[in-house]
């Protein structure tokens, strides 16, 4: 599904953000990825979606390598993912509800059926009631749970999440966390970046831990 083949990646100011990465990661799998502040797990996830190139190696996803794919195959790829960015990625001039339904709309898919998936989405999260606001009139964790429906709405292929409950109280986290498992157990490969250590206690999941950009 996702395998990392010996893949390293050095910044502009000679910095190591990967070294040598090996990891093979199954479909369906639930993945933790964790790690200090700095440790790569932004730079690791970036590399699934073609967001960042290797240095060295290669990324390859569903039998494909990533970086060698033309623009319209990598978008193609995309369309197969849902990601939660760390900085949220909102469109500020755009109401909730349109930034939940915004894959839809890209992809000329926006039926009353798809208008009602992202209907109860948006309910499950405690959203629905913000549809009409735009997201600069949301606190961060209101944002979070924007982002985490939009990428949980198409039920897409594989889940990428960069730090999904960093804004979230315990209870919001839990619940987040829950609705990510479930994707995985409809069929979804999930990669959950956390340092949430108190939420790695809690549940089970292989972990691929990172320590100054090598696999710990």
């Amino acid at each position: 599904m996702i395998h990392f083949k010996s893949v390293s990646k050095i910044y502009d100011n000679d910095v190591f953000a990967l070294k040598g990465i090996e990891a093979h990661i199954q479909k369906g799998e639930f993945i933790f990825v964790t790690g200090s502040s700095g440790a790569g797990k932004s730079t690791l996830l970036k590399m699934i979606y073609g967001g960042l190139k290797p240095s060295d190696g290669s990324v390859v996803v569903g039998g494909s390598i990533v970086d060698e794919l033309s623009s319209y195959r990598l978008a193609m790829l995309r369309r197969q993912m849902g990601i939660v960015f760390q900085d949220f990625k909102l469109l500020w001039d755009r109401s909730v509800v349109d930034n939940v339904c915004l894959p839809f709309y890209v992809w000329g898919k926006l039926n009353s059926e798809n208008k009602e998936l992202s209907e109860l989405m948006m309910k499950k999260f405690d959203i629905w009631k913000y549809r009409n606001e735009y997201p600069h009139k949301l606190s961060g964790g209101e944002q979070q749970k924007v982002a985490i429906c939009r990428a949980l709405v198409t039920s897409p292929w594989i889940l990428i999440a960069d730090e999904p409950t960093g804004n979230l109280d315990p209870k919001s986290a839990e619940e987040v966390f829950k609705m990510f498992y479930e994707a995985a157990q409809r069929g979804s490969t999930v990669i959950f970046a956390t340092h949430n250590e108190h939420l790695l206690s809690l549940h089970k999941g292989r972990v691929l831990k990172l320590d100054k950009g090598r696999l710990a």
